[in-house]
């Protein structure tokens, strides 16, 4: 084929300018397929270079091959040790963030009502047997779409230990205060 004639006097460089092309597009697009093209470009650069009586139709060939294979044995270890295409869970998804964040109750009745979390109104529900008044202050433990689910926080009270018995001259000490003014 005269077309295919033209590529056995080519530089190497002509498929590292190619290669280049491809890797811009690829850039610009995010595709990660024309990468592995780009890389069978670079591997004919490299061929020809060792080579540099491979005809036309030789190049057109193994390029093709090779961006074949390169496409499926690199898409395959893209599946397998790369990211592998899998979406995040939380990624888009802004109900999702809200896990783990205290909110406000706007209004409750029967087990759903809604709650303000960082400014934004949200649909909620709460466990069963859970109440709610409005103001109360309320955990996201998870979301379904755009409804949260809550619990309730309940005011944790610390109890310290109770001294053990208190003498006798504690107690005036107590009850006239000590010298820096703050009772014991």
């Amino acid at each position: 084929m005269p077309i295919l004639d033209l590529l056995e006097g080519l530089s190497p460089w002509w498929w590292v300018a190619l290669a280049f092309a491809l890797g811009a597009l690829e850039i610009v697009t995010g595709t990660y397929v024309l990468i592995w093209v780009c890389l069978a470009a670079f591997q004919m650069a490299f061929l020809l270079w060792i080579m540099p009586g491979l005809s036309g139709d030789v190049q057109i060939t193994l390029f093709a091959v090779v961006a074949v294979v390169l496409t499926f044995a690199g898409r395959w270890l893209m599946q397998h040790y790369g990211d592998g295409g899998q979406e995040h869970a939380t990624l888009n998804s802004r109900p999702d963030h809200l896990v783990g964040r205290i909110g406000k109750v706007l209004n409750f009745d029967t087990g759903t009502g809604a709650v303000e979390v960082d400014g934004t109104r949200w649909r909620a529900n709460w466990p069963d047997g859970e109440l709610a008044e409005p103001g109360a202050k309320v955990k996201v433990t998870s979301a379904n779409r755009m409804t949260l689910e809550v619990r309730n926080l309940r005011r944790q009270v610390i109890r310290r230990p109770v001294a053990a018995a208190v003498s006798s001259s504690d107690k005036s000490v107590r009850s006239r205060g000590s010298d820096t003014g703050v009772n014991l």
